[in-house]
């Protein structure tokens, strides 16, 4: 956060001490100075008013006006008070000179605004040179000169701390540390904001206090602790509030996190917000209309993107802001560059327009220079000038080793295509590994899973790099590896714990009581509605400032986990196999773990397997509504295109599939190759592997707890389910001493208390799967829904689950390779096994399927055995349909 650096007039022994403080309250606090300053005027403040006075008065409304955005009214009021200042002397004439050249630097007049403080260079003693001295860096900063902004302000700050004074060495200070984040030196920055918030707190100055605490956020987020960012920026949204207060830089800071994290949605909210004000300075609605260009990068609209990006430019460009240009200009080039329509005379255009940019951000030593590059190295590869990417790849690639986690990301990504270029295999695979880990190291910070699964975007080009080097060159324990290294990362990543925090706790009961009221009155409730989305950013907000208790442990060698895979596949009972489906760009690659050897099977189009399994998902859908369907083709249909016709090469009595991401949710039971198989699902090999381990202390525990038989079993029943009180009392049956809810006693708190620890769940209730929001997926209980954030209470997850109603096993995309839902959350917080449906099934269908899983489950088996059971028993069409609606994932 920059402030214009400003304060009390220079002492003197006949200032009236009302005036005196006018102008630092117009920082601390400005509405109060305002009306003191409009009182003064008045003639309401019961005393004679001299000109100096008016003049500050006049000076103090132009500060307060311009820091809320309404710029004619600061320039007119400042003309007042420079006209007033010539009549009084020098020293008053050069202070609000001064101001007077921030006020026109906000409103794009970078001449006009040095200009004043030239003027105001012989006017000003040489005990307050520093005070103006550092008003000069601060508009230099504006502009993007931050060299030359650096330069002055050290002289500033040495120049007051040697005259002793402490809020404007605090000022100096502070506006350093927004020019040191400019320049990439975090450090640097944080320690500056550190000392000046340490100053401000000691002289009671609270807005300015605010601004260092706003720096320090920023730089906790360049340093790559977005947790630790998102905290402090709702700490700083909450102060500037209170002090009345509006700052666009909250706004583009805000913004530019949120569109870090992947939260574009969310950014573009905020930004539209900003920019509908009528109140915002020019300066600000430029850097607000570039970042907004940024939120249409990643849904691909490219003319968006440079409409806004070249809207941005020409802004920029009317305020002097060179730096801001570039950086435009950049995001604009960036789109061009990945328009497919863009032929090859137009790509040479676009690489001599990037070479005469690089010019400018290598004298100005940006940034932005190492996307600029990249930019540069892809427009020459392909136009075929392999010595000009090699030499871009090689000056980005020195970044590998300095500098914040998702820098030094860049950085191998760079190293990488370098040697890709090269084709250079054994340097690709080192670069690659390195960069992972580098995103994995600012993943690891991160205890929000949504959070962790959108940084995954972070790593998507480096773990594509490594998969498609393991497919042509035919590595096929590597693809399996490369492919496992970035899969379902989030669900495998570092801890967190619920927060111990009563005001979150008080804002997911009431949007448990919201979300119970429109169940029941229907979605059509505007008033209900808006508190929902109130209640749940608040939620948002509050978990993402969550960091994670440990980091993430580094994956290491791709082949160290696939002999791990191999070792436990092998280890398990009756024969099993795994079979991973990998996407290559776009391509479905299958690749099977059995009998101690790894194989590969390419199956063809990734689209066409989604399309089917969207295809196969619709026939059971029907078909719980009693239509008549062809189950049998429907399922053949679906087998062909997610395991091609190798199905015979690799058959085994239980099957783990490990889908891409896409097909998470596919019906596999569905396929006639499974019909006699034991099937799971798991969203990465990895998880797999540490639901077994999990699954092994679980036995050991129980065993030694002697925690076994059907007192262990839950068994929950929520509202406004026909057949639900049916299928509990089919389930008691089955498991004498079961501990039941059902009804009334059904509120959440009940369930989760029964849930923990338990052997087996077993929850029948409506449920909601938000595909907007899939961490807010619920099971309807009689007090409300239950969430995925209430599974963060449970001391231990139950080690089995079935979630019988509705189409509760589904899940969202979220980032690279990732899917989140219920049934991912539950395997994350250590559940062992999971059976749900993709799909809404039939009430009372579900009963029989259920009914003979649970007896399976009785009996020492597994719910996947369970399943396979219901699967082969079901004779009635409906029956058997509602059986391969069920998936069972973990182990």
């Amino acid at each position: 956060m920059n402030t214009d650096p400003r304060g009390a007039p220079p002492d003197t022994d006949d200032a009236p001490d009302l005036v005196e403080v006018l102008l630092p309250l117009a920082l601390s606090q400005p509405a109060r100075a305002l009306t003191t300053a409009r009182s003064l005027l008045a003639g309401r403040s019961g005393r004679v008013v001299s000109v100096r006075d008016r003049s500050v008065a006049h000076q103090t409304i132009a500060i307060v006006e311009r820091d809320r955005g309404r710029l004619t009214e600061a320039r007119r009021e400042i003309v007042v008070g420079l006209r007033l200042a010539r009549q009084v002397g020098p020293e008053r004439t050069a202070d609000v000179l001064a101001t007077y050249a921030v006020t026109l630097v906000y409103a794009g007049r970078t001449a006009a605004s040095l200009r004043r403080l030239d003027e105001a260079l012989p006017l000003t003693p040489h005990t307050d040179r520093p005070r103006l001295l550092l008003r000069r860096a601060h508009v230099l900063h504006v502009v993007g000169r931050y060299t030359e902004a650096l330069e002055v302000i050290g002289q500033a700050i040495r120049g007051s701390r040697a005259a002793g004074d402490l809020m404007w060495e605090a000022r100096g200070l502070n506006n350093r540390a927004v020019i040191h984040l400019a320049l990439g030196s975090t450090d640097e920055a944080a320690q500056d904001a550190h000392r000046a918030a340490t100053i401000f707190r000691g002289l009671g100055r609270d807005l300015e206090l605010t601004h260092a605490v706003h720096n320090q956020a920023e730089a906790a987020y360049e340093r790559g602790h977005l947790p630790e960012a998102l905290e402090l920026y709702a700490l700083v949204a909450d102060r500037y509030s209170a002090l009345d207060v509006v700052e666009p830089d909250l706004t583009i800071d805000q913004a530019t996190a949120l569109l870090s994290a992947g939260l574009v949605d969310e950014a573009r909210g905020v930004l539209d917000a900003a920019l509908a004000s009528a109140d915002l300075t020019v300066v600000k609605r430029a850097e607000l209309l570039l970042l907004l260009a940024r939120t249409a990068v990643p849904g691909n609209d490219l003319a968006t993107t440079r409409a806004r990006a070249d809207e941005a430019a020409r802004l920029f460009a009317a305020q002097g802001r060179r730096t801001f240009v570039h950086r435009a200009t950049l995001l604009s080039l960036q789109a061009r560059e990945r328009d497919p329509l863009l032929d090859r005379r137009g790509r040479r255009a676009l690489a001599r327009t990037c070479d005469r940019l690089l010019v400018d951000l290598e004298q100005e030593d940006s940034r932005d220079l190492p996307e600029a590059l990249l930019l540069r190295a892809r427009l020459a590869r392909q136009l075929g000038r392999g010595e000009v990417a090699e030499a871009s790849l090689a000056a980005v690639s020195e970044r590998r080793l300095a500098g914040p986690p998702l820098t030094r990301a860049v950085g191998w990504l760079a190293t990488a295509l370098l040697a890709d270029q090269r084709s250079d295999r054994r340097a690709l695979r080192h670069a690659c590994a390195r960069g992972l880990d580098s995103v994995d190291e600012y993943r690891s910070l991160l205890g929000d899973i949504e959070l962790r699964a959108l940084a995954s975007r972070h790593g998507l080009e480096l773990a594509d790099l490594a998969v498609a080097d393991a497919v042509q060159s035919g590595d096929t324990r590597g693809l399996l590896g490369w492919s496992e290294r970035w899969r379902a990362t989030a669900l495998v990543g570092a801890a967190a714990t619920r927060p111990d925090d009563p005001e979150l706790d008080r804002n997911i009961a009431a949007l448990r009581d919201v979300t119970r009221r429109l169940s029941a009155f229907g979605e059509e409730q505007p008033v209900l509605a808006r508190e929902r989305t109130r209640l749940e950013s608040a939620v948002r907000t509050r978990y993402r400032q969550v960091a994670a208790h440990h980091g993430v442990l580094q994956a290491g060698s791709p082949r160290r986990g696939v002999r791990a895979l191999l070792e436990a596949v092998e280890a398990q009972p009756h024969g099993t196999a795994l079979v991973s489906g990998v996407n290559v760009r776009g391509v479905l690659y299958a690749v099977v773990v059995a009998g101690g050897r790894v194989a590969r099977h390419e199956i063809g189009p990734l689209a066409s397997a989604v399309r089917e399994a969207e295809f196969a998902r619709f026939t059971l859908r029907r078909s719980a509504f009693g239509r008549p369907v062809d189950l049998q083709t429907t399922g053949l249909r679906l087998q062909r295109a997610l395991l091609g016709d190798h199905v015979e090469r690799w058959r085994a009595p239980r099957v783990v599939v490990v889908p891409p991401a896409e097909l998470l949710t596919a019906p596999f039971g569905l396929m006639p190759a499974f019909g006699d198989t034991v099937v799971t699902a798991a969203p990465s090999a990895s998880l797999w592997l540490r639901t077994l381990e999990r699954s092994r202390q679980s036995w050991s525990s129980r065993q030694s707890d002697q925690m076994t038989g059907s007192a262990d079993v839950a068994l929950v029943c929520g509202p406004g389910l026909r057949a639900g009180e049916d299928e509990v009392r089919a389930l008691e049956a089955v498991h004498p001493g079961a501990r039941c809810l059902v009804g009334d006693e059904a509120t959440v708190d009940a369930a989760l208390a029964l849930m923990d620890g338990a052997r087996l769940a077993h929850v029948v209730a409506h449920g909601s799967f938000r595909v907007d929001a899939p961490l807010f997926s619920s099971l309807l209980l009689c007090d409300g829904p239950l969430t995925v954030h209430d599974f963060d209470r449970l001391e231990r997850a139950p080690e089995s689950v079935v979630l019988s109603a509705c189409d509760l096993g589904s899940s969202g995309a979220v980032g690279a390779y990732e899917a989140l839902g219920l049934v991912s959350s539950l395997l994350a917080v250590g559940s062992r096994s999971v059976m749900a449906s993709v799909v809404p099934v039939n009430d009372y269908a579900t009963v029989p399927v259920v009914s003979v899983a649970h007896t399976v489950v009785a009996q020492g088996g597994s719910l996947a055995e369970g399943l396979l059971a219901a699967r082969q028993a079901a004779t009635e069409p409906v029956v058997a349909a509602t059986a391969a609606s069920f998936t069972v994932w973990g182990v």
